[in-house]
């Protein structure tokens, strides 16, 4: 059983790239728990990957939280659902926790 979710989940990430907006919201607001828990991981790991240079969130957020963050996002802007759904997620966490600014050294 574990080298199946194992399995499960890289191939989920091989393809990460090609999820778009209508997919992932399509999966969030699914009835299928599967899906839903795929969404969930796809936002996590996305947020995972970025924190701290691309985004600075407060280490207490919680999963859930970012969730309903990017489901609000995708549900009133459906004009960006076309779009990539790992820069909608970055987007969203960039605008909402930004990092502080390093200046470089001379």
């Amino acid at each position: 059983m574990r080298l199946a979710a194992l399995l499960f989940c890289i191939s989920m990430s091989a393809h990460a790239e090609f999820k778009d907006g209508n997919e992932l919201l399509s999966d969030m607001d699914s009835g299928n728990v599967v899906g839903q828990m795929v969404a969930l991981g796809y936002v996590m790991g996305v947020a995972d990957v970025g924190i701290g240079y691309l985004h600075c969130a407060p280490a207490n957020v919680k999963a859930g939280q970012l969730k309903d963050m990017v489901q609000n996002y995708l549900r009133n802007t459906p004009a960006e659902r076309h779009l990539s759904a790992d820069s909608i997620i970055n987007k969203i966490l960039r605008a909402t926790w930004p990092c502080p600014r390093r200046d470089r050294p001379a």
